[in-house]
């Protein structure tokens, strides 16, 4: 979440510069350079505003979250490469990936939906994505007792509606 609040700040920045340096141009009436620092202007405005939608979402998901775990293992059906991934949140709303926000329900039918949860001993899998691509994250949670489990299971299943199939338990 750091990494989508210090990119925000900097689109921020880059922002008010453009703003700035238009104004300026204009004052002093050099029109190619109003034309050049007001389209940099547009841009940056529409990449902060990207990223502050982005970093909202993220900070919904971190704000509802129900697991968090230290690293975990990402793999798709259509790239075989297996990535890690730093600090990873468990949500209602959503996955917060290190400084990827992956969002279910959002989209209507067609949109991202959490489709399987699997808990053994040391890993939580959650299967995830649309139609077209589907990702799975396997996160390693740490859990030592089945108590605790069981309390991730049902929070999951309670807040996503999606049971979790618990193994070696």
């Amino acid at each position: 979440m750091k990494a989508i609040k210090d990119r925000r700040n900097i689109y921020v920045v880059i922002s008010v510069t453009a703003i700035l340096l238009t104004v300026l141009f204009i004052v002093i009436q050099k029109l190619a350079m109003v034309i050049a620092c007001g389209s940099a202007t547009i841009v940056a405005l529409i990449l902060l505003y990207r990223q502050s939608r982005l970093l909202g979402a993220a900070m919904v998901i971190y704000d509802s979250r129900i697991l968090t775990v230290p690293s975990s293992v990402v793999t798709s059906e259509t790239r075989p490469n297996q990535t890690q991934a730093e600090e990873t949140i468990v949500s209602t709303f959503g996955l917060l990936l290190g400084n990827k926000v992956y969002q279910w329900g959002c989209e209507g039918v067609y949109g991202v939906r959490l489709r399987e949860v699997q808990i053994d001993k040391e890993n939580i899998c959650l299967s995830f994505g649309a139609d077209g691509e589907m990702l799975c994250v396997r996160l390693l949670h740490g859990l030592a007792n089945g108590q605790n489990v069981t309390e991730i299971a049902q929070k999951i299943w309670h807040e996503t509606g999606v049971r979790a199939e618990i193994n070696d338990w």
